[in-house]
């Protein structure tokens, strides 16, 4: 072979090597930088936890709206002016949860005398009041647990019926609805009013129970998606530790490649001096 050959030759290795050398370099940074990533996700998957839910914060206002609309759409009649009727006195109830139950029963009273319409004393002992004791204990984890909570939710029931179920707006649009029936008997005029007492009613436990459904459909993706994570956690650290692995070898070559450039530059120069 002649030195021009040679020399040729030469370049061709070394340009061979020069772009071996680069590729190594990147799979290098990108071995380590892999590495890294892996191994962080990797710890932070093995330690995840499921997230809180945070429970929606009760609003009368759709109830009041579309109330609103329900009863609008009837023809208008001045409605008669009745007095005001005395709230019936009760004893004081032996605890704030019973005096709580007792407020919001003394309200459903007071609509419905305002229609002549007088609540059976067996009625509401033996049905409002344990259907609100009932709920207030199933649907009271919404604000927490205890007695406390029973009494915030009790509280915000009570406020429904205060602000929404005797709302004088809605009162006077229902007065008209009930009015305005023709050709009816007297008992089946009531209907109207019923019906305007159970959407009130239903309104405030079926938001609490909605809640309650999201925060357990919540959870159960949590927990799934936790208990993914976590069963992935150790793959992505056997990959980390893959990665790093490679990234061993790959210096061992870069090292072996630079070792086979120098013994080849020392190589051409003994041959250059002789």
């Amino acid at each position: 072979m002649t030195d021009k050959n040679q020399t040729i030759t030469n370049k061709m290795e070394d340009l061979f090597l020069s772009i071996l050398r680069g590729v190594i370099l990147v799979v290098l940074a990108g071995s380590i930088l892999s590495a890294i990533y892996f191994a962080i996700s990797g710890v932070s998957d093995l330690g995840a936890k499921p997230k809180d839910y945070n429970y929606e914060k009760f609003d009368s206002k759709q109830l009041l709206n579309d109330l609103k609309d329900s009863l609008k759409d009837q023809p208008e009649k001045k409605p008669d002016t009745k007095p005001e009727t005395e709230k019936k006195s009760e004893p004081q109830a032996n605890n704030p949860i019973e005096e709580e139950i007792t407020k919001s029963a003394n309200l459903v009273v007071k609509f419905f005398k305002a229609y002549n319409f007088n609540i059976n004393e067996t009625w509401i002992n033996q049905q409002l009041k344990p259907s609100l004791r009932r709920e207030s204990s199933n649907l009271s984890i919404v604000y927490g647990s205890g007695d406390k909570a029973r009494l915030d939710y009790l509280k915000g029931q009570t406020q429904v019926f205060e602000l929404v179920l005797l709302n004088p707006e809605l009162n006077q649009l229902l007065d008209k609805k009930f009015k305005a029936q023709v050709d009816v008997e007297e008992k089946d005029k009531l209907d109207v009013v019923v019906e305007f007492y159970k959407t009130v009613k239903g309104f405030y436990p079926d938001f609490h129970q909605n809640q309650i459904s999201k925060k357990k459909e919540f959870d159960a993706d949590q927990n799934a998606e936790v208990a993914m994570r976590n069963a992935g956690s150790m793959f992505k650290l056997y990959l980390a530790g893959g990665m790093f692995a490679a990234f061993l070898l790959i210096s061992l070559i870069l090292v072996l490649v630079k070792i086979e450039r120098n013994l080849r530059s020392t190589k051409i120069e003994e041959i250059v001096e002789a």
